[in-house]
This record gives structure tokens, sequence and C-alpha cells, in this order.
């Protein structure tokens, strides 16, 4: 059995350091007394370390298993720099290189080797690791294999079978987010018994975290512009999608600022040039969305920028986690406007279809009478009378892992699930066509079951409520974040955060200069610059006074059971479905605002959200509804100030 000092001696050997940093001494004296271990370690400490440094001192290799394929090519050519023995089996190569990998790991040639978890599809690569001496599994981002994580990859559920075919193999699970129910999950999903657990800290004191209410696109890019001239350092930009990246990289460029975008819509000379642009300081800036980020060891990185709010606190902890590196204070700024949950739901919607779509979609490839189909998505959402190709996608994947399809992907397209965190087969290549092959004849009872489909969206409709709670919250940021992680802590205010500090921060309003330095009229509005002036607190005109208590009215009536959105749809006199369904119409606060926009309205609701005049529940479906103050304001026993654009809704 290996000693601590033996361990010493391989780190100074083979990785050029005198100690082990915080959390690594434990992890790997555990791993090399022979225990299973499950370890949740912050993003940027070095989680690593605690298989590759182990794998060096053990007989046999060690099987990392890691979800990027652009991740395990870079740890590897890290690791050959130092003259370590690894490699990695993907997609990316080909069979007869895959076989001469596995060989050599026969002879011993190499100590490591990486492996994405869609190889364990492969019932021959299963029986392959098996021949090859496996001394340590380990599996990073640990948090994929849990469906109540923020990332989960149903590929990881195949882990616990290989384990089994491994026999009696030590294993070592590893992530940077998990709360504690999903560690419990990570060590039955794994099978896993008795496993030490190690959770370093989760505080990283040298990051200010702050969340800014914004109204506009326009105040979003002036905010990052203020952050990109303030910082001496680079910073990341993370946005939702693909098109939001281009968008708004190019406002950015636009501002004279040294700016790349990163997604996975990229080819991937274009990823990989933006990536190093960044990296070696040739850019200040990357706009991006979460497929970059993974692996990424920048140790100047002064702030990380949310240009919409993320879908869980898991993945805004993650990311955020990758400014400050170096030790150093370093700001973290979530740009946040209630409009921005429509594009989580859209995706959540696209990911997590209805069983009805399910079986059109099968009804749709069954009806051509083919057994090799060539259609893409929009050509089968179409004769499936579905508009999301997404969610075509993954009632397509659905249908794959229930047995009743299997999808072919042409030469050269990579099997890998898409980097920025959509369903499997929705990257790049993965839009070129599939030949998609009937496996079974019409069953009368399809084997996808709703209830998981129905359960996992839930989920992430809960997740999303509870980010949207964390940019509500008016306690300590950093309490709030450490709280939600299960982390011990006795800090109830941080002192930098902006909850804590909230004249210090990034709320600081804008200076004109800051918001009118480009066209004075918006080019897709064409509003006066006047419209654009930073929102701040302030008191009522008689119009605005009236407004909000007809809103507060309309709230009242509702009862609290319905969401903001049909607030707004009923003060504005709207026919829509849901309205005339409920009766709403009915009501005698309909339409009393129907001079004014559905977004004027919801405007105006979520000022008052703020102003705690009303409040929306939790749950997957939040409602909205009167507070006592507001009912006061309704009753004009009490006047209050609001966070209104400056200009004059019409």
């Amino acid at each position: 059995m290996h000693s601590l000092a033996d361990a010493l001696t391989s780190l100074r050997e083979h990785f050029g350091f005198d100690d082990f940093r915080e959390g690594q001494r434990e992890v790997i004296v555990a791993i090399l007394a022979g225990k299973d271990a499950v370890v949740v370690m912050p993003t940027g400490s070095g989680k690593s370390l605690c298989y590759q440094l182990p794998a060096m001192m053990l007989r046999g290799a060690t099987v990392v298993v890691s979800p990027l394929i652009a991740l395990m090519k870079d740890q590897v050519d890290a690791l050959r720099s130092r003259q370590l023995p690894a490699t990695f089996i993907n997609s990316s190569i080909p069979p007869a290189e895959q076989r001469a990998r596995i060989d050599a790991l026969r002879r011993g040639q190499f100590k490591l080797v990486y492996v994405a978890p869609e190889r364990f599809r492969s019932s021959n690569f299963v029986a392959a690791i098996q021949s090859i001496g496996v001394s340590l599994f380990a599996v990073d981002e640990a948090h994929c294999i849990s469906t109540w994580g923020h990332d989960f990859r149903p590929d990881y559920l195949r882990l616990k079978g290989a384990l089994k075919s491994l026999g009696t193999v030590q294993t070592l699970a590893l992530t940077a987010t998990a709360t504690p129910y999903v560690r419990s999950d990570i060590i039955q999903q794994l099978g896993l018994t008795s496993p030490e657990t190690f959770v370093s800290g989760f505080d990283r004191p040298n990051l200010s975290i702050d969340v800014v209410q914004t109204e506009t696109e326009r105040e979003k890019v002036a905010r990052i512009k203020r952050l990109a001239k303030t910082h001496d350092g680079s910073g990341i930009v993370y946005a939702s999608t693909r098109k939001a990246v281009e968008q708004v990289a190019k406002k950015l460029q636009e501002q004279g600022l040294e700016v790349a975008s990163y997604h996975a819509g990229m080819s991937d000379s274009v990823r990989i040039k933006a990536q190093e642009d960044f990296m070696v300081g040739r850019t200040q800036m990357i706009v991006a969305t979460n497929a970059f980020g993974m692996g990424i060891d920048k140790a100047e990185i002064r702030f990380v920028a949310h240009y919409q709010m993320p879908g869980s606190i898991e993945a805004y902890y993650q990311e955020i986690g990758r400014a400050g590196r170096d030790g150093l204070p370093s700001s973290c700024v979530l740009l946040f406007n209630y409009a921005d949950k429509n594009t989580h739901d859209f995706f959540i919607e696209g990911s997590y279809p209805s069983s009805q779509l399910v079986q059109g979609v099968y009804d749709a490839l069954s009806s051509t009478g083919l057994k090799r189909i060539e259609l893409s998505a929009a050509e089968i959402g179409k004769r499936a009378g579905a508009s999301n190709d997404m969610a075509v996608q993954s009632s397509l994947y659905l249908l794959e892992r229930a047995g009743h399809i299997q999808r072919v992907a042409p030469p050269n397209v990579s099997a890998a699930v898409s980097p920025d965190g959509g369903p499997p087969y929705t990257g790049a290549s993965a839009r070129r066509a599939r030949h998609i092959i009937m496996l079974d004849n019409a069953p009368s009872l399809l084997r996808v079951n709703p209830a998981d489909v129905t359960r996992r969206a839930a989920l992430e409709r809960r997740k999303l409520r509870e980010m949207i709670d964390f940019c509500y919250t008016e306690r300590c940021y950093r309490a709030h974040i450490l709280d939600y992680f299960g982390d011990r802590h006795h800090a109830r205010q941080c002192g930098t955060c902006g909850n804590c500090a909230p004249n210090s921060g990034a709320r600081t309003p804008l200076t004109s200069a800051e918001t009118l330095n480009d066209s004075p009229t918006s080019r897709r509005t064409g509003k006066t610059r006047t419209e654009f002036i930073e929102s701040s607190l302030r008191g009522l005109t008689v119009d605005e006074t009236l407004r909000v208590r007809k809103i507060l009215a309309g709230a009242k009536r509702m009862k609290g059971r319905f969401g903001k959105t049909v607030l707004a749809a009923t003060l504005r006199g709207s026919a829509a479905k849901n309205v005339m369904e409920s009766h709403l119409n009915e009501l005698s606060t309909y339409g009393l605002l129907k001079d004014m926009r559905q977004d004027d309205i919801l405007t105006y609701i979520d000022a008052l959200i703020r102003s705690h005049c009303l409040r929306i529940s939790a749950g997957a479906y939040p409602t909205i509804s009167i507070t006592e103050l507001g009912d006061r304001v309704m009753r004009e026993q009490e006047q209050i100030e609001l966070t209104l654009p400056c200009h004059t809704f019409s």
C-alpha cells in the first residue's frame, strides 16, 4: 500500500508540485487505501489530480469517463507534455486506431485512458476494457449520471453495468456541482457501497456576486461594456442560445471591444481559433453558450457576466467558477430580466416532449412504409404536425432509447452529445440527415415511459424556479448558494456581494455617456434614446399610479390562480383561449388596460414584484398574487416608488 510520503514524491516527480491543494490530500489518501470515493470539489480546485496522480502509482490502467471530446484531448495533451503515458478513445478517431490503443493499454503502454460515455453502448468496447486490467474507474462530471442533476446524460446510466462487468474495481466519482440529493443519487446509480464522500468548500471568497435587474438589451450591453472597461483581465459572457451569442458579440464589437464568440454550431476550426484567441489574450472577452468552459484553465479571468439567466443554480455556480482562479478579486454579474425565463421554457418544452408528440413522430415515420428513412427533423415535424424541431429531435431520441428506431450517422459525424447542453443529436454535425432505421412494426403501445419524461420536465422547471428565486432574493447571494449545496458556513453576510454591499458593485447606475454613445435612435424599435436611460427607483405620475392600482386590482380578483402572463392578457382584454375558458373576461378588471401593450404591462408587473406589492409562488407553474403592501397601495392607503423606464408607455 502506498503512503502519503509516496504520494508527495510522485506529485513532485510527475507534476512538479511540492504539496497538495486544499481537499486533494484526503481524496488521494483514500484512493491509495483502495476505497471508493465521491468527490465534490469546486471548479478550478484540481479535481483531475485526484485520479491522475493515483493512476501513475497504481498497477494497471485508470479509465476516466469524460463527457466532452475536446476536453479529453486537452487533458491528454497536458499529460503528454509532462511525459505521462495517457491516451483517449472516442468517436473522433477511426476504429483501427481505437483497436491499436486498446492493444497498447493491454501491453501497459498507457496508465490513463479517457473515454466518452457513449463508448459503453458497444458491447465490444466493454469487452475490450475488461481485457486491459483496470485498477481505477474515474467518472468525471459525475452529476451527469443523476436525473436530478442539471446536466443529465443518459449514456452515463450504462456505467453501472460496465462496472459490474469489470468485477471489483475501485471507483471514483467527481463533480463540481452536486446537491446532497444528487450526491446520494450518484452513489446509487453507480452501485457504490459505503464510499468515502469528500465535499470541499464551495465558497469562493474572491468572487463578488451580483444580480442586476435589467429592462432592455441596450442596458445589458452597456453593463458588459462597463465590466470590460473597469477590469484589466479577460472575461466570459454567457448567453443562452447560439443566436444570442452571435448578436451580443456583434453588439460588443460595434462598441469597439475585442470579442470572440463560441458555440457548438460553429465549425471546429472556427471554435478552436476563438478559444485560442481568448486563451492567449488576443481578445479580451468571449461570448459563449455553456459549450465553453469545461476544462478551461485561464487563471486571470476577471469577470463572468451572464447576459441571460442560466437554467439552474448548479449551472450558474459552475460557470462563475471560471473567474478568479488565481485567487484575485473577480466579478460575477447576472443581468436579469424575467422575460429570459421564456427561453428556458422553450428548451424544457423541446427537451421533454409530450407522449402525444412522441406517438405522432413514430406514426409519421411508420406511415412512410419504409424500413430505412432519410428525413430531417423539420420534415418529420411537418408530417407529425409539430413546429418545434427540438421537440422532434427529442422524440426521436426517446424512440431510439426505447428500441423502436435506430439512427445511423453519416460518415464522419460524431455521435457525441451536443456540447452546449442540448438533447443528444442536436449539435452542428447532427443537423446533417441521419438515416432512421425502423426496428419494429407499429407496436400497439410505445415503450416510452411518459411519466419519466414528465417527471424530468417538472424537475427542470423546479430548478428554473430556484434560479429565479435566487435572482430575486434579498439575502446574501453567497450564503444562498452555499445553503443550496449543503455547504456548512457561518457567515450570514459576505460583505462583498450585491445584496451585502449594494452601493459598491455592478448596480451603480449607468451614466448617460455609458448608455447614449451610439446612434440616437434604436434600430430595432425606432424609439428615442431617452427611452433607454437607466431605470431607477422613482415616484409615479398620476397615470402610472392609476395603472398600478388597476394591475393590483386585477391580481386580487384572480386570487393567485394564474401566472403573470395571464394577468397581463386579462388586463389587456385578450380573447385568448385560456382567458376565455377560465371566464376571466367576466371579471370587472378585464380590459382595464386595453390601451397598453402586453410587454409594457409585464414591465409594470415585474416592478411590482420587486417592490413586494406582488409575489410569485414557487413550483413548476408559478402564479402571482397580491401582498398586504400591494393591497394597501391598491386602496390608496400607501404610496410607493417603482423601478420603471423613464419613457411613458402608450
